[in-house]
Parts: C-alpha cells; sequence; structure tokens
C-alpha cells in the first residue's frame, strides 16, 4: 500500500448527496483515508428516507426492493460512497460539535457542501475548525459561494443549469432549453475540488498553514460556458439553442445506425477529415463537390449532408460507424445506453470499473477514477459504509473514546447505526 499518492492523508467529510460525496470518493480511490460524518436524526439525503415507500421512489434500490435497512442500500449512497469510513454525530448536540472538532483537530483536510451559513451558526465554521488545527485545509462547497447576497440560497445540479445560463444554449434549435439529465455541474465540481485541496495541501508544505477553500458551484458552470460569454461581450450575440450542430464545424450531429434507438456521433473540424467522412461513406462525388469543399458551404448545405450520412449509418451498427470513421481521423463516438457503457470494450480493457460485493446491494460494477498515475496506483473499492458502521473505530481507536463513553453516546441518541423514525 506504499505506493497509494494520499497514504497517510485524512478528510472529514461531511458532504452529501453528489458533488461532495464524488470528489471525497476520488480521494478515497488513491488512498486517502475518508471519514463520512452522518447524524441520525440527519443522514446524507442520498441514502433515500428511513421509511421508504415500497415503490421505492427517489431511490433505487436492488430488485426494486427497499429491504430491511434501506438507508445503507440505496443506489446513489452506495455508488458514490466507497472507500469510506461512517461516523454519525447529532451535531445539534455539545457533544457531538466537540467530537467533531475533536475529529478535526486529527483530521488533514475538512469538506462539506451545506448552504454558505450552516457550520458557522453550527459554531464549527473555519474559525472554530482551524483553531482545533491551524493546519486543516477547509473546503467548502456551495451552491452560490461563501459570500454575497444569495449565498444562503440552495441547489441541485439541475437548478445550477438554469442559474448559470447552461440551460439557454442545451437544446434543440426552435425548441425550448433542455437540462444535461445528469446534473452535469456536479460531477465537474466534484473533480475540481480534488484539484483546489491538492493545490491547499501543496501550499501547507511550504508554510505549514491550512486554508479555507471556497467553491462556488454556480461560478464553476459559469466558467463552462466561457466561448458564449466571450462571444457576447466581444460581439454582442447571444448564444442560442443549436441541438446537436456546431457553430463552425460542418456536419456536426447524431446518426442513426442499425438497431433500436442505437446512435453514432459525428463531428467534422477540418477539411482533411471532411475528406475522410466521403471516403469512408464511399462518397467521392461530394468529396468533389465545390460548394461543401469549406466549412462555410458544408454548414449552408448541412441539412443535405445529413442526409448522406444518415443513409450510410442506417446500414451500420454504432460501434461499426465509430471504428471506420476513426480509422479515417474523423471524430466519431458510439451513442451508448447504460447497459452498453458498463461492458464496453475499452472501458474494459482500461481497467476502469471494479466488482464490488457490498453486503446489502450485492454485488454489482462500480466506476473509479478517471485517471492512471504511472507511479502509483489506486485501491480497489471497497463497500460503501453502513449508518455508523465505524463508530467504534472513529471515536474509539482514532480518538481513544473508552467503550462505556460510546455506550453513553449511543444512549443519549449522539450516535447510532439506525435512523430516527426506522422503527
Amino acid at each position: 500500500m506504499n505506493d497509494l499518492p494520499l497514504k497517510g492523508l485524512r478528510i472529514l467529510d461531511l458532504t452529501q448527496i453528489a458533488v461532495g460525496p464524488y470528489a471525497t470518493m476520488l480521494l478515497g480511490f488513491m488512498g486517502a483515508q475518508v471519514v463520512k460524518v452522518e447524524s441520525c436524526t440527519r443522514m446524507d439525503t442520498s441514502r433515500g428516507f428511513a421509511r421508504p415507500s415500497t415503490t421505492g421512489a427517489y431511490n433505487l434500490y436492488p430488485g426494486g426492493v427497499p429491504g430491511e435497512r434501506p438507508w445503507n442500500r440505496s443506489a446513489h449512497h452506495v455508488h458514490r460512497n466507497v472507500n469510506k469510513l461512517d461516523v454519525t454525530l447529532d451535531l445539534a448536540t455539545q457533544e457531538g460539535k466537540e467530537l467533531l472538532l475533536k475529529l478535526a483537530a486529527v483530521c488533514d483536510v475538512l469538506v462539506e457542501n451545506f448552504r454558505a451559513s450552516v457550520m458557522d451558526r453550527l459554531g464549527l465554521g473555519y474559525d472554530a475548525v482551524s483553531r482545533a488545527n491551524p493546519q486543516l485545509v477547509y473546503a467548502k462547497i456551495s451552491s452560490q459561494g461563501a459570500s454575497g447576497p444569495e449565498m444562503d440560497y440552495g441547489s441541485l445540479g439541475s437548478t445550477l443549469e438554469q442559474t448559470a445560463g447552461l440551460a439557454s444554449i442545451t437544446g434543440y434549435e426552435g425548441g425550448q432549453p433542455l437540462m444535461s439529465n445528469e446534473t452535469f455541474p456536479d460531477p465537474v465540481v466534484g473533480v475540481l475540488t480534488v484539484g483546489a485541496l491538492m493545490a491547499a495541501l501543496r501550499a501547507r508544505l511550504r508554510t505549514g498553514k491550512g486554508a479555507f477553500i471556497d467553491l462556488s458551484q454556480r461560478e464553476v458552470t459559469v466558467g463552462m460556458m466561457g466561448e458564449a460569454f466571450l462571444d457576447y461581450a466581444m460581439n454582442g450575440r447571444v448564444a442560442g439553442l443549436t441541438g446537436n450542430r456546431h457553430p463552425v464545424h460542418a456536419p456536426q450531429g447524431v446518426y442513426p445506425c442499425v438497431g433500436d434507438d442505437s446512435w453514432v456521433a459525428v463531428s467534422v473540424r477540418s477539411d482533411d477529415e471532411w475528406r475522410g467522412l466521403c471516403d469512408a461513406m464511399r462518397r467521392p462525388d461530394l468529396a468533389r463537390d465545390a460548394r461543401l469543399a469549406a466549412a462555410a458551404g458544408r454548414r449552408e448545405h448541412h441539412a443535405e449532408i445529413d442526409e448522406a450520412i444518415a443513409a450510410w449509418t442506417r446500414e451500420r451498427g454504432h460501434y461499426q460507424a465509430m471504428h471506420l470513421l476513426q480509422a479515417r481521423g474523423v471524430p466519431a463516438g458510439a451513442v451508448l445506453k447504460g447497459g452498453e457503457t458498463i461492458v464496453d470494450p475499452h472501458l474494459e480493457a482500461r481497467g476502469f470499473w471494479d466488482t464490488v460485493d457490498h453486503p446489502e446491494a450485492g454485488e454489482y460494477r462500480q466506476v473509479t477514477t478517471p485517471w492512471r498515475m504511472s507511479k502509483s496506483r489506486r485501491i480497489h473499492a471497497a463497500p460503501a459504509p453502513g449508518l455508523g458502521e465505524h463508530n467504534t473505530f472513529v471515536l474509539g481507536d482514532l480518538l481513544g473514546l473508552p467503550a462505556s463513553e460510546l455506550d453513553a453516546l449511543e444512549r443519549q441518541g449522539i450516535i447510532g447505526t439506525r435512523p430516527v423514525g426506522a422503527d
């Protein structure tokens, strides 16, 4: 285990739902010890509800069955929280707050994604935890940032796509704005959180001091639209809905293939790629057509070209079309459904998936890190923890609390393994 890049780093994880748990999951894959903090009165909402409907509404369960402990087998929780320890602390109590500060004193990083003022109202904001541990790096992920008139506004990735303006450019021409449907800002912010933490930890190596990272999800999402804002600032043009087309590259689109709801995406960025596309389709007439020799002409006749491409792709599978085009230097990708992605040969060859045997959810395939390091490795995914599963280890072994004190904390409801309302 000595070659793990983050071995010896301990993360205090107060995040929930999507963006924060994804960031800390990635840190865990690189060898950091991640201690997830929840409570029996307010567990991570990605676990679902203490008493869910039998239909499994809101969260997916194996076989559609919530089971005896649905909070431990919700798909969202199981996916985002591998490689973590789990401790419960009721932060509404003085004892819970004191224990959290003691944990902060033995950790290197604290990550949370509550509304901006929540931790300060609890008396557990950066000022308080930095007194307990001046070397702690505190990453605060919030919707609008930790300052400004909307600092206490909440959000999900879906609402961020609206307030950042992203939805104004995602949709089909002449139609309504569309969401990405995968709350796109969340994983992007999660990856950027890892980068910001690495920068702060690097600075700590030089100065010996911790830092406060104020990370705004809205600002990250706005930054993803840089080209559209620059075009408006320089030219006064307001970006609109363009569907699958591109303002410069042509042709570009998603084309039907053999099979039910089967597609391939194609994007031609240069005249050489255009000739490669014509060669793949065995359409030398299109390559010789003077109207289509340059991108401007191809944009003008985009509909005509789309018909030609679709006629060719309809006779081929989406993987086949992708491979034929890529062999000629044309950017193309099979549009995969979830069931295809999880068995994709390329991802399999890269070792992207881990097989995890979760004690309550069963065996499944788990996503891992989107990077590989030549001098170090990642750990194999360990199952997402049950609620309060590691109370004894975290509070007993790490903080040194005796068994009698742990029993007392459980009797008082400050720690536990069952959410309030489960009985």
